[in-house]
């Protein structure tokens, strides 16, 4: 079982532990992505694009047939909600809003998906930094909940309190709810949201900074 909002990465580590295969074989694979049903638009990068679900392989079945199966279930996933014309449609590569989904994987609950998306899109307009702390821990290869100020400061392309807009690419693989609320927003001015309840996750979303 594959679970939403995990990187490639790790996504490779469990792969391998959990088929017996070297995890060299995988990663071999995802350096061939592009030959594996990985469509155009993902420019080669296989971030995003192995989707969750969970998967039989029997015995005997390669890596490359694995990796192969995950991104077809992707591509039937993206034609079953028409992803690529409802982007268009947002004035929005279908890139972006992958990305946008990954995003929303790991900055709320799937409840409050729509409502971040909303958020994203609202601090791109205004313009504003996205300031994800999310996005940084990717680019610095960390899981970190509370990250430094130092941290926060290290220059890589998906430190988005440093870059304005998106980052560059997904920051793991979102699934069918992430990749719909990206594509449908709720309505709301929101530019900030925070979490009151650790236990229930309970969200509170406003425009004021205060």
């Amino acid at each position: 079982m594959i679970p939403e909002g995990k990187r490639v990465t790790w996504t490779l580590n469990t792969l391998a532990t959990e088929t017996g295969l070297p995890l060299s074989d995988f990663e071999s694979a995802i350096a061939n992505a592009a030959n594996l049903g990985l469509p155009d638009y993902a420019k080669g990068n296989p971030e995003g694009f192995l989707f969750p679900a969970t998967y039989e392989f029997p015995p005997g079945t390669s890596a490359e047939q694995m990796i192969s199966e995950m991104i077809a279930r992707f591509n039937v996933e993206a034609k079953t909600i028409d992803l690529e014309s409802r982007a268009k449609e947002m004035g929005r590569t279908t890139y972006e809003i992958v990305t946008v989904a990954s995003l929303l994987e790991v900055e709320g609950h799937p409840r409050d998906f729509s409502k971040v998306a909303r958020v994203v899109y609202n601090r791109l307009a205004e313009p504003m930094p996205l300031q994800f702390d999310s996005s940084v821990n990717y680019g610095l290869g960390k899981t970190d909940v509370i990250l430094t100020t130092e941290l926060l400061n290290v220059d890589t392309p998906y430190n988005v309190y440093l870059h304005p807009g998106l980052p560059p690419t997904p920051i793991d693989s979102p699934g069918a709810q992430a990749l719909e609320a990206a594509l449908n927003p709720a309505a709301g001015d929101w530019l900030y949201f925070i979490t009151t309840d650790l236990d229930t996750q309970e969200t509170k979303f406003t425009r004021s900074y205060k």
